[in-house]
């Protein structure tokens, strides 16, 4: 069955999804008091036809132009290990389960609503294995990414999740591309969300904890393809008000000494922006990274009146052309902070029934935005700190992902190429 044909099999309460489709085809408003049914039949194949085309008209090919680095800021993109299986997704979720499982089960929730989002070029991988690893890197080289930032899955006592990835890229130099950690501290929840809602894993703190952490990830920071700022290794903690100040205080503390003593010298050590932390530099660290979508207060929510087509769907929808054309992304701050920035984001296929989140984009406001954040960048960080985020390379789950889709091709990537091409000028 064609993907598009999904539309069709979902099941509507005192909805007529057939009018509403008809009413797009025609290019009438639903609540129009024309008479549908005599002003001209439409089959369900000529539907699918106008939607084939709407959904193929933004595709974008492959460049021929690749990304030669002559920006001399950094986009790095953060990276989700989640493609592989573990015993405990297959104990508390489903045996087989990953990434894919959510991505591939989405419908569309409302009219335009860009699902499934399906992988082109890398396609549906495992990364039990590192072979995808050459494709992904040879793919973001091209379109100027600079580096990957992982997310590592770190719990009390020294256990691990999702963990396989991020072993098979250090032990393997032929991925020669710069890489970071980000430790997602974070509780392991079956609403990902890192609540405490079906807790399958709890993140803890103790002070034991600290050695145990950072001698578990010195193999990376002694790798030279780790990613430097000012040569100190940057390591990134997604969540530093999991932990009492005091605690994430001494954290911080304690990884600044075992550096010096292994060895590697300063850490640059950032705090992610979510969960209510701002500025980081209050635990110690040296900077704040945004991680959005985290705050959306100030954005315009869509109504979606007339365009539902699933009752139980009860995620907000938000503006992104009135966020982007408003500058609502770029509030300034009074710390140290670095820039994030997605191509999307919808994560409809974790949590369209829970209460998510949807933020839909075209890539030329993702461009414009990037174009923002670049300029930003430069102004407010010397040569030594030129790097910005983008969340994320592969997000799938979460409609964030710069890897190739079905509806926009290489789109994102090349309206990231095009943003640094177009800012090498600027200081």
């Amino acid at each position: 069955m064609n993907f598009l044909e999904n539309i069709f099999s979902i099941k509507f309460e005192n909805f007529n999804t057939y009018k509403l489709l008809k009413c797009k085809f025609l290019g009438i408003s639903f609540k129009s008091k024309i008479n549908i049914k005599n002003k001209c039949e439409v089959s369900k194949t000529q539907i699918l036809d106008f939607l084939y085309n709407e959904e193929n008209k933004d595709f974008v090919g492959i460049t021929n132009k690749p990304y030669t680095n002559n920006n001399n800021i950094k986009p790095i993109a953060f990276y989700l290990p989640q493609f592989h299986t573990i015993p405990l997704n297959d104990k508390f979720i489903e045996r087989g389960f990953t990434e894919w499982t959510n991505v591939t089960k989405m419908k569309p929730q409302f009219m335009g609503h860009n699902q499934p989002q399906l992988p082109i070029d890398v396609g549906f991988y495992d990364l039990s294995t590192d072979k995808v690893m050459y494709r992904q890197i040879e793919l973001a080289k091209m379109y100027g990414i600079y580096g990957f930032c992982f997310h590592y899955y770190w719990f009390s006592g020294g256990k691990r999740l999702l963990e396989t990835p991020l072993f098979n890229y250090l032990d393997n130099k032929e991925l020669d591309f710069p890489f970071a950690l980000c430790w997602a501290n974070e509780n392991w929840a079956k609403q990902w969300d890192g609540g405490n809602k079906e807790i399958m894993m709890e993140q803890k703190f103790s002070y034991e904890d600290c050695d145990k952490f950072f001698f578990d990830i010195l193999p990376f920071l002694k790798d030279k393809r780790y990613i430097k700022i000012d040569n100190k290794p940057l390591i990134i903690i997604y969540n530093p008000k999991l932990f009492k100040q005091e605690e994430s205080t001494y954290f911080v503390k304690r990884l600044r000494e075992l550096a010096q003593e292994n060895g590697l010298g300063e850490l640059y050590i950032i705090g992610a922006k979510v969960f209510g932390n701002e500025d980081s530099t209050i635990y110690g660290m040296d900077a704040s990274v945004e991680f959005y979508p985290n705050s959306h207060e100030n954005l315009k929510e869509i109504n979606l009146e007339g365009k539902i087509l699933n009752p139980k769907f009860m995620s907000k929808v938000f503006d992104m052309e009135d966020a982007i054309q408003n500058n609502k992304f770029m509030p300034e701050v009074e710390y140290p902070m670095f820039k994030t920035v997605f191509p999307s984001w919808d994560n409809s296929a974790r949590k369209a029934f829970q209460g998510g989140w949807v933020f839909p984009t075209t890539p030329g406001l993702y461009k414009k935005w990037l174009i923002d954040v670049i300029k930003w960048t430069k102004k407010n960080h010397n040569e030594k700190e030129q790097i910005f985020f983008i969340n994320a390379w592969n997000e799938w789950a979460e409609g964030a992902h710069l890897e190739p889709d079905r509806k926009f091709g290489y789109a994102y990537l090349e309206a990231t190429k095009e943003a640094l091409e177009d800012t090498i000028c600027d200081k």
